[in-house]
């Protein structure tokens, strides 16, 4: 990387720096959602009682302990430096969302080969800056924003490991994806996802090597938490019991937030709610199968990806569909015929399979917005330099 481009890299960052800092410092306070209410609560009382809860005065495994630990560091920094909590814990935000722009930056100069490289990744990074989303997300008290880095992070290393003859850097990815999981499980998946990939394409055994690597690395990272909730439950859990409510919620077709008839999760227990949504899939598909098609498609995939999360302003969602989505897709399909771009691209479509099981919100989508800065980038850089090579040759 030469001079110039560390140049305006570091300005790029440092601008995402100060204005995503201005606008959470000036931005009126927010009403807490639910989850919201319950990390917030259930950090307080991890500092304060040593007990981990969400929405409860005993231990539970309702959700993964990721996200309630960053705060807790947030928090405990604020309480040292006299800063209100919360603020304390957007502040953070900030510091690590403007390290996602960093790192999609070196995804974009990885994957973009030494043509679209350098172009490309810059303007991935300007994208991924500007993209009002961000700024929001800074201010929830929600997982978005750290789990964003840490999969950035995994993509990163995991692009690098397979370049790698070593095992250190499929350790690494598997240690980051163990991290990324203790943020938000849905990240599970990819342990096996990328290494399977690859077998099929290269039909090399050696792939075996280094996911045992990987996972030996992800169970060293989240063997605490197996070890907490063995001697707290008496019983092995694996990420936490919170999944079967969104699963069922996703089973209630363009009416994911219950404005109409009876709530589907009132009154069903937690332990429950996986049987019950399966349950509720087979007798829809018996009942009324074209109408569960669609919602698990095509419905689905519309209230995933065609609006920006909490965001309404009518350039920032023309933003958001013409770049981040349409042309944003448009370089998936391109990157998959393309080796050094296959895995971010793969990465964005099995991310999105897996979502589509669940309640479809786009908030799900927000941490692929960068990937899909990069794909877009990166097409936009090869389409001009196509069109000027065919200019050049017809001189």
């Amino acid at each position: 990387m030469g001079r110039t481009e560390k140049n305006i890299l570091f300005l790029i960052l440092l601008i995402t720096l100060v204005t995503r800092l201005y606008y959470v410092y000036t931005s009126p306070p927010l009403t807490l959602t639910h989850d919201e209410v319950g990390y917030h609560r259930m950090t307080l009382q991890l500092l304060d009682e040593r007990i981990m809860g969400y929405y409860s005065h005993t231990p539970r495994a309702f959700v993964t302990p990721g996200y309630p630990l960053f705060l807790a560091l947030a928090y405990f920094t604020g309480r040292l430096l006299h800063i209100e909590p919360m603020l304390a814990g957007r502040t953070f935000q900030v510091i690590i969302s403007v390290f996602s722009v960093l790192f999609v930056y070196l995804i974009a100069r990885k994957a973009g080969g030494p043509r679209a490289g350098m172009i490309g990744a810059i303007l991935a990074a300007v994208l991924a800056a500007v993209y009002q989303p961000s700024f929001m997300a800074n201010n929830r008290i929600l997982t978005e924003v750290l789990y964003t880095f840490l999969l950035l992070v995994y993509v990163y290393s995991s692009i690098i490991a397979f370049e790698k003859t070593g095992l250190r850097w499929h350790a690494l990815s598997g240690a980051i994806l163990g991290l990324a999981v203790l943020v938000r499980p849905t990240a599970a998946p990819f342990l096996i996802v990328p290494y399977g990939v690859r077998f099929v394409m290269t039909r090399d055994r050696r792939e075996l090597s280094g996911l045992i690597v990987a996972a030996a690395a992800f169970c060293l990272v989240m063997s605490p938490w197996w070890v907490r909730n063995y001697l707290v439950f008496d019983k092995f859990i694996m990420f936490s019991t919170e999944s079967g409510n969104p699963f069922l919620r996703g089973t209630d077709p363009y009416d994911i937030y219950d404005h109409k008839g009876p709530s589907i999760v009132k009154n069903v227990p937690d332990a429950e709610m996986t049987k019950v949504a399966l349950s509720r899939i087979r007798e829809g598909l018996r009942t009324d199968p074209w109408l569960w098609i669609k919602w698990f498609t095509v419905g689905k995939l519309s209230f995933l990806w065609l609006k920006p999360w909490g965001i309404y302003s009518f350039w920032a969602r023309l933003l958001h569909l013409w770049v981040f989505v349409i042309l944003g897709w448009m370089g998936i399909l391109a990157g998959l015929f393309d080796e050094k771009m296959r895995w971010p691209a793969l990465f964005v479509v099995f991310s999105t399979l897996i979502q589509m099981a669940f309640i479809p919100i786009e908030r799900y989508m927000y941490p692929l917005t960068p990937i899909m800065a990069i794909m877009a980038a990166t097409l936009t850089v090869k389409i001009i330099q196509k069109i000027l090579d065919t200019a050049s040759l017809n001189r």
